[in-house]
């Protein structure tokens, strides 16, 4: 039984993974691929053994007949490849990890835990139900050991992100820890054409904003205002994201979503608006799991979980 592109999707699915689509799921066919060819790194036979994002693209383009353009590199690399490495999923340069950058040998492999559940899901139902668990936990402690880390720092607590012209230095504490991965992590998901509009500090209100954007989606700065902690733009699909971080207070009830609508009432009534409150554990968000609002989301960044709040 082969991988097929379906089958891809379902497993990283059942691993909680966000950024689903085509590509990724293409990217990780060709990095299980055993297959014998030639053009591939020297002494390289088999895809598995470690692929170049060129190896990719012609592998989706000759094996499973799907030619995305070369241009589309940049695309698998930061849109899919990215988002696997940083999931676990899968290795960089797991040959030489100090290859630089811009190295033409770069290539990516899958993680043996992966790979291993990959094949019990081909061939072992009652195996992969075992293994997904377990890989899901272990994914879960990489992720307190990263937040774990970030509480201890005692200087600046960075935020990068594809729009921002350079990195963004918060102090350090749990509330800006959520906004770093609301901004990093939670908004790619959720959109890659996402810009950052405004990212607030617990001790500089106004540390960042987009000029252009801030008067693109009718809002003025005021630090006397209640603005959204993270605000984030895809002007190309017409789509605000307000994210309220709770490290103590503070999640989107209600009133506080009665709050927002008016203060983006111009945008609402032309485009639309997600609301989202994220949470660095679910112990904190227990205490706030009544108050939130319909039609909102919850992000609990500690289990990398997404809770969607709607009537029925």
């Amino acid at each position: 039984m082969n991988l097929e592109i379906e089958d891809a999707k379902i497993i990283l699915d059942d691993l909680y993974f966000e950024n689903i689509n085509d590509v990724t799921a293409i990217c990780i066919i060709a990095l299980n691929d055993d297959s014998e060819r030639d053009g591939l790194i020297l002494g390289y036979t088999r895809l598995s053994q470690g692929a170049r994002v060129t190896d990719i693209l012609n592998f989706a383009r000759n094996d499973l007949n799907k030619p995305y353009a070369e241009n589309t590199r940049e695309t698998v690399r930061k849109h899919s490849l990215k988002y696997l490495v940083e999931y676990g999923l899968v290795i960089q340069n797991a040959d030489d990890p100090n290859r630089v950058t811009n190295s033409g040998n770069n290539n990516y492999i899958l993680t043996p835990q992966f790979r291993e559940l990959i094949q019990a899901y081909l061939t072992d139902k009652d195996k992969y139900a075992l293994l997904k668990e377990t890989f899901v936990d272990s994914l879960e402690v990489t992720r307190l050991k990263e937040i774990e880390e970030l509480k201890k720092k005692t200087d600046n607590i960075t935020i990068s992100h594809y729009s921002l012209k350079e990195d963004l230095r918060l102090s350090p504490g749990p509330h800006n820890i959520i906004e770093k991965f609301l901004v990093e992590d939670v908004a790619p998901h959720l959109s890659k054409d996402a810009k950052v509009v405004y990212v607030g500090d617990t001790k500089t209100k106004d540390l960042y904003f987009n000029k252009e954007l801030v008067e693109y989606v009718g809002l003025e700065i005021d630090i006397h205002q209640k603005i959204p902690d993270v605000i984030m733009c895809d002007d190309k699909n017409g789509i605000l994201y307000l994210f309220e971080a709770v490290a103590s207070s503070g999640p989107i009830d209600t009133l506080r979503k009665k709050e927002l609508e008016e203060l983006f009432s111009d945008w609402k009534s032309k485009h639309t608006i997600v609301f989202a409150t994220a949470f660095l554990d679910s112990s904190l968000f227990k205490r706030f799991s009544n108050q939130i609002a319909s039609d909102t989301t919850v992000y609990l960044i500690d289990q990398k979980r997404m809770i969607s709040y709607k009537d029925y």
